[in-house]
């Protein structure tokens, strides 16, 4: 087990290089490497297979509708109208599948499974194209993106015009299309996420099926490239290889939650990993790059609080980083207008369900002012990402990114990463399973620890908890979801998944402090407490 910090020396300042953890002792044992390794690519597959078959059945309350078909384009399905509780047990059942692969893997990569890295490579991008050419399933966001793309397309502005706005104007088939209660909902993505959504819209017309394919496409190839991106960051140790490919690229609970349902965090995710593979010789250009990932989805940018955190001790590096992501997204942010970053910002208010902070607001909200509690969450969720991040800073596992020089900043920017993102997602009060990706990614990069197991069961649990993900009250759920359908998901969502993940933010929380994590390692306010008294008497 790690030991973490036992002195004075803050927890932000543990050199990822010397930290010590479990992760670091590889238990060799071939048979088990063997068996774990095979039923983990099993598993992989098994999951992709059962994603594509609820894929090819149609629309159904998993499957989203695509209007305006080309019949020899992509995505591709049969008309077959499945049954609402086939479909979302396939669905259940894949995830399930998918999570204990991730699971079996860590476990095959700790007894020294040595498979080829092509060959995991080729089972990443392999189950990456399969999903890619099915329609998009549980969540109904990519509906809303190609909505937003079109509404540019037309001439219009999607951060000042909704979807709801253009439909009372006349019938447009794809804007027609999208799915409540999001018709009334104006962007809150950055300007790059905007131009993609155009750029699909003015291939794919007035076809919704071509459109947001074009959004699917973009999502997969940032999601290959992201997994190249960071197999180039940890070099040629094989074991690492491994690692990266099996938690990252082909990592079927990424597949699931971000490619499945084409949700644009994958894109925002892949410049972040570019301007990490930047930052060790051009902190400049990293800095451009975090800005352009940022105007994508405003949230990956503690990917750039942890590349700051990173440089700390070079004050003039830090200005150059700085200086290059606001040169980013203050240029890009004045292009599009004002309007783009408040409505980006607007997001920041609001409580998902299947967080424990909604249940939190659903009980105190009968005796209390909403504003207050929703204040007081606030407060509370900040709190707990300042702390859960202090605790990890001192036991996290090491990063496996080479270090090339002293100086190097990259490793413990990829370090850094993982902990700000684990705790953020696990503290957030809006959190949704997409949001995962970049802890995902992350995590791939660093050495394996207990986190590994925690974050399966996380993901997986909120996972299944949103699905189907879509709206009951949409036309083309409504037909055929059924009541009690409906009530088992609502429970899995605002019940079981807000107690598990309460419980794993709880795990997570007593490891680090068996880790021998400190609440408060800094010794600042010791010394100042020391200070005042001696003052005192020399008055």
């Amino acid at each position: 087990m790690s030991t973490g910090n036992s002195g004075d020396t803050p927890a932000a300042s543990v050199d990822p290089q010397t930290t010590s953890t479990e992760s670091t002792d590889v238990t060799a044992d071939p048979r088990l490497a063997e068996r774990y390794g095979r039923r983990a690519v099993a598993l992989y597959l098994a999951c992709t297979a059962l994603i594509v078959a609820a894929g090819l059945l149609g629309p159904s309350v998993v499957v989203l509708t695509l209007t305006n078909r080309h019949a020899w384009l992509p995505s591709y399905w049969f008309d077959s109208k499945p049954n609402d509780w086939l479909v979302t047990v396939m669905i259940y059942v894949a995830i399930l599948l998918g999570g204990y692969g991730v699971f079996l893997a860590t476990k095959a990569l700790k007894h020294g499974w040595a498979p080829r890295v092509e060959r995991l490579i080729a089972l990443g991008i392999g189950t990456t194209a399969a999903i890619t050419l099915v329609p998009p399933m549980a969540s109904g966001d990519v509906l809303i993106y190609a909505a937003y793309g079109r509404i540019m397309s037309l001439g219009g502005d999607p951060y000042t015009t909704a979807p709801a706005d253009t439909i009372r104007l006349g019938y447009d088939p794809v804007i027609a299309a999208t799915e409540r209660p999001w018709q009334g909902a104006k962007s809150v993505y950055g300007p790059i996420a905007t131009w993609i959504q155009w750029i699909s819209s003015l291939i794919g017309g007035d076809s919704m099926q071509l459109t947001v394919w074009m959004l699917q496409l973009s999502v997969a190839i940032s999601i290959v490239v992201t997994g190249l991106l960071l197999l180039k960051l940890v070099g040629p140790n094989l074991p690492n290889r491994r690692r990266v490919v099996m938690l990252g690229m082909a990592n079927p609970l990424i597949l699931w939650t971000v490619l499945a349902g084409a949700h644009n965090d994958a894109i925002a995710v892949m410049f972040a990993v570019m301007a990490l593979v930047l930052f060790r010789k051009h902190v400049f250009w990293a800095g451009i790059l975090i800005g352009v990932a940022g105007c994508t989805k405003l949230s990956i940018g503690l990917v750039g609080v942890a590349m700051l955190w990173a440089l700390h001790t070079d004050r003039r590096k830090a200005a150059i980083f700085c200086g290059g992501g606001a040169l980013a997204m203050g240029g890009l942010y004045a292009f599009v207008g004002l309007q783009a970053f408040q409505q980006a910002r607007s997001q920041t208010s609001f409580i998902s369900t299947g967080t424990p902070h909604k249940v939190l607001l659903s009980f105190f909200d009968l005796f209390l002012p909403g504003p207050l509690v929703r204040t007081f969450l606030a407060i509370i969720a900040w709190l707990g990402l300042v702390v859960v991040a202090i605790l990890l800073s001192q036991v996290f596992p090491k990063s496996l990114v080479p270090q090339t020089h002293p100086d190097d900043p990259t490793p413990a920017a990829i370090r850094y990463t993982a902990i700000y993102a684990i705790a953020w997602i696990l503290t957030a009060m809006y959190s949704l399973p997409w949001y995962d990706l970049i802890a995902w990614v992350a995590l791939a990069a660093v050495a394996a620890s207990k986190v590994d197991g925690l974050m399966v069961v996380r993901t997986t649990m909120l996972a299944i908890a949103y699905v189907p993900g879509r709206d009951p009250n949409a036309r083309q759920v409504a037909a055929s979801l059924s009541d009690s359908l409906e009530w088992f998901s609502a429970r899995l969502r605002d019940t079981i998944c807000p107690a598990i993940e309460l419980t794993v933010l709880i795990l997570l929380i007593v490891w680090a402090r068996r880790s021998g994590a400190q609440w408060w390692p800094y010794d600042w306010p010791r010394r100042r407490q020391k200070a005042v008294p001696e003052n005192a008497e020399a008055h």
